[in-house]
């Protein structure tokens, strides 16, 4: 038995080494600034996260093995199943920038958008991979078939048992005191090799096996009560001599919130990207009160629905939105708007029931909630995620007067630039000789065809219409960690207000508290608990961002990230929209502080359901 046991734990952390190489191979721009002699080592520093994976593998291939029969062709068929979950991993960091985790429980329902993205955006790595993994099914099957099958005899339990406590043993991570957790992938001392160590198999099973348990917080070097109040008083200063008298526009106007989905800045022209492929957002921004850039607050798109309507920090590395978090009671900048007599919905281009997008934005506030299925009326075909955002936007539009009235908010998150097709009708074109790279700035320019006709359509319709625009989040294929957050923003209102710019890294907290103060009165008299600034009244300004275990802090022209395992801070100069690396000072040292005194502060409220105590640690309000 226990011959049976380590011949399927040696084959399964083969395949694991294996597809670990592929995945540096495939996504090698991740990891150019490594040598080979590195690489290799973080693979198989991994080795406690494969070898827990392939132990979970030969117990499961062995649990039938007096059956040589069923052993083998279940030990088969969960290789080939890991192999595939290895490649679609590839597929996910490729576009996430991490591991897949607890968004595997939406797979299956969004089964068939998966293949075809992995169709239309990897054809060869899908290929290759499924050519493989039926080549592998056969040949593992035949290999397998050479395990001794094992008598049911006195002793067949205790072998049994003993199976299980080795299986435990390497779960837990060996001789170690703590068990295994995702997070200890940072003890290597590189946020960046830490992917190339932990296996997305394991990142999977470890997010199952604790799916039922409430999401926990990450750890985070301590901090007194003293440091974390002092500093919050830093970071919210007190404001004298405030004269501007809120709301700043004194009608009710309709606003539309566009969640530009995966509309990295780093593709934009007017964020350093050298071609011009959104020439009507380009145009828009020089009318819109809009900052240098903005920092988004988590990398999927109920992540960014939340940052954006809460003004709050996300569950570290995770979202809210189905977990236990979602109970909670929220105060979203969309309630306080239904409160004074707007309506509401929100509309995305894929299934509303993708990662649970369209009930978390009723959680959030938004009345109503529609999804690809309800557009009916369509110019465009669909691409591998939903309609294109020229037929929900026009969808969208005609909602209003039917299941919305004026003044009216909504929400719009497409799906154009969620895929690498665009309409059959409409003429690529050749900005790059990288195919993959074209496409995806096709859909850029295609999207913002799509922007322009409904905000012109929606302001001859109804003129007294705010734009709030920016992404929900960063698309793939960026490397630099910060890059992976840096997100356009502006806010357009023809005749409403006076375009301005700020030169100032916002973060996509600063949205709601910035239309409060433009559509309801003074964000701080009203004690609202939003964590971010508002651009009509606020000076200091900060951006977070949270990455693959490194907590990153913007101020200003400086940047710092901090590795909350193995407590490694980096610092940067900021130079336009890049970080240039530099020595670390006092000052990068106070950035640290602030950063783990907000996030301490911030996670804990979340976690305790206590947000409304956020307003409390402020010093900047009027009544203080």
């Amino acid at each position: 038995m226990l011959k049976n046991y380590f011949t399927i734990f040696t084959f399964s952390y083969g395949i694991l080494i294996f597809t670990k190489f592929i995945f540096t191979a495939v996504l090698y721009n991740h990891f150019e600034e490594f040598d080979l002699q590195e690489i290799i080592y973080a693979v198989f520093w991994g080795y406690k996260f494969d070898f827990a994976v392939s132990a979970a593998l030969a117990f499961l291939g062995t649990f039938f093995d007096f059956s040589k029969y069923l052993s083998s062709k279940l030990t088969s068929v969960l290789i080939t199943t890991v192999f595939f979950l290895q490649i679609g991993d590839i597929l996910y960091f490729d576009e996430a920038s991490r591991h897949i985790a607890y968004e595997i429980t939406d797979t299956l329902q969004d089964a068939s958008s998966l293949l075809l993205t992995a169709y239309t955006q990897h054809l060869v790595l899908s290929v290759s991979a499924l050519v493989f993994g039926l080549i592998l099914l056969y040949l593992s099957g035949t290999f397998f078939q050479r395990l001794r099958s094992v008598a049911l005899s006195k002793s067949y339990l205790l072998q049994k048992l003993l199976l299980v406590g080795l299986t435990i043993f390497f779960l837990r991570g060996m001789l170690q005191h703590i068990p295994l957790d995702p997070y200890q992938s940072n003890q290597i001392g590189n946020a960046k090799l830490a992917t190339l160590s932990l296996n997305a198999t394991y990142n999977v099973l470890y997010a199952l096996a604790n799916q039922k348990k409430k999401l926990q917080r990450v750890p985070l070097p301590a901090l007194s009560d003293e440091t974390i109040q002092n500093t919050m008083q830093e970071l919210y200063p007190k404001q004298k001599n405030k004269v501007q008298n809120f709301p700043l526009v004194k009608t009710k106007p309709n606003i539309v919130f566009l969640f530009l989905e995966s509309w990295s800045a780093a593709y934009l022209k007017p964020y350093g990207y050298q071609y011009e492929t959104t020439p009507f957002f380009n145009q828009l921004l020089e009318k819109s009160l809009r900052p240098k850039m903005m920092i988004a607050g988590g990398h999927r798109t109920t992540e960014g629905m939340f940052t954006t309507l809460t003004s709050l920090q996300n569950p570290l590395g995770k979202t809210v939105a189905n977990t236990h978090l979602q109970t909670f009671q929220f105060v979203s900048i969309i309630n306080l708007l239904k409160e004074v007599g707007y309506t509401s919905a929100f509309f995305q281009g894929t299934s509303k029931e993708t990662s649970g997008t369209g009930s978390f934005a009723q959680t959030l506030g938004f009345t109503h909630s529609f999804g690809k299925r309800d557009v009916t009326k369509r110019r465009y075909e669909e691409n591998s995620w939903g309609v294109h955002d020229y037929d929900l936007y026009n969808f969208a539009l005609s909602t209003v007067g039917s299941e919305l009235k004026e003044p009216f908010v909504m929400g719009i998150n497409g799906a154009s630039t969620h895929d690498l097709m665009i309409p059959k009708a409409i003429k690529p074109i050749q900005f790059v000789d990288d195919e993959n790279l074209n496409k995806k700035l096709n859909t850029f320019h295609f999207a913002d065809f799509s922007l322009q006709h409904f905000i012109e359509a929606t302001q001859k319709k109804y003129p007294n219409t705010i734009f709030v625009l920016f992404a929900d989040h960063c698309g793939g294929g960026i490397e630099d960690s910060l890059k992976n957050y840096e997100i356009p923003f502006a806010i357009y209102a023809k005749d409403l207000l006076t375009p301005k710019y700020y030169d100032l890294v916002l973060s996509q907290r600063d949205i709601a508290p910035t239309l409060y103060d433009m559509m309801l009165g003074d964000y701080k008299t009203s004690k609202t608990p939003f964590s971010g600034k508002s651009l009509l009244q606020d000076k200091k300004f900060f951006a977070d961002y949270y990455h693959n275990g490194v907590l990153g802090w913007v101020e200003k022209k400086r940047a710092i990230e901090f590795n909350v395992i193995n407590k490694q801070l980096e610092c940067f100069k900021l130079e336009e929209f890049e970080k240039v690396k530099q020595a670390c000072g006092l000052k990068d040292k106070e950035l640290q502080t602030r950063a783990l005194s907000f996030t301490h502060l911030s996670q804990k409220l979340l976690f305790e359901n206590k947000l409304d105590k956020f307003h409390s640690y402020r010093s900047d309000e009027n009544d203080k």
